[in-house]
């Protein structure tokens, strides 16, 4: 069956809000890894991760601008229903993610296993956004989320870990490597809008 078009300035805004999601997500990744450097590489790596950091949400606002330029269609009755449906899809797939978290957390703090948190919570968050993106019908989503499982599959597999929560290689490594591709996603994505608000010229004759 096929879904139907969503109006263009919807399209437009999720995909800059997507953009400005993955900007703060990955900030915040990147943290982890930073505190985990403390002292080596300070404040020069800290400063370098701040400044892609503002550039990345600069660009994202600049898209919610773009976005709000474009003009205002009004949605068929099959469009506001798929809007509806994705919505509450939505919410489910974020709530589910914020109880597996929790346990899993819950249950590695329990077992003596702390050193596994991140690369866990970084595995569960990469299938979060799998399941976005077939809600959303976002392929680009689906591989940055696929991308996110693997590296911390990567992590758990071949990254020592130690006892402690803190100090731990797996920090490190979920940390830089989860922010690194989210922040690639936020790139693609904003390149994409940026493409698709491009007026098409018209053909040379």
């Amino acid at each position: 069956m096929t879904q139907p078009e969503l109006p263009a300035r919807y399209r437009a805004f999720h995909s800059a809000g997507g953009a400005l999601l993955y900007s703060a997500l990955g900030a915040a990744w990147a943290l982890l890894g930073v505190l985990e450097m403390r002292p080596v590489g300070m404040p020069e790596v800290a400063v370098a991760l701040g400044l892609a950091t503002g550039l990345l949400l600069i660009l994202s606002v600049r898209g919610m601008q773009r976005a709000n330029a474009v003009e205002e269609e009004a949605a068929s009755p099959e469009a506001s229903r798929e809007r509806g449906l994705r919505g509450a899809r939505t919410h489910w797939v974020f709530r589910v993610q914020a109880m597996l978290i929790t346990a899993a957390s819950a249950a590695l703090v329990l077992t003596n296993r702390h050193a596994y948190v991140a690369p866990v919570t970084a595995l569960i968050v990469g299938l979060h956004f799998v399941a976005m993106s077939s809600i959303h019908r976002t392929p680009g989503e689906g591989l940055m989320g696929a991308a996110i499982a693997l590296a911390a599959l990567a992590t758990v597999l071949w990254v020592p870990g130690i006892p402690s929560i803190h100090r731990n290689p797996m920090n490190l490594a979920a940390g830089f490597g989860t922010a690194l591709i989210l922040w690639a996603g936020a790139a693609a994505t904003l390149l994409q809008q940026r493409q698709a608000s491009e007026p098409e010229l018209p053909p040379q004759r």
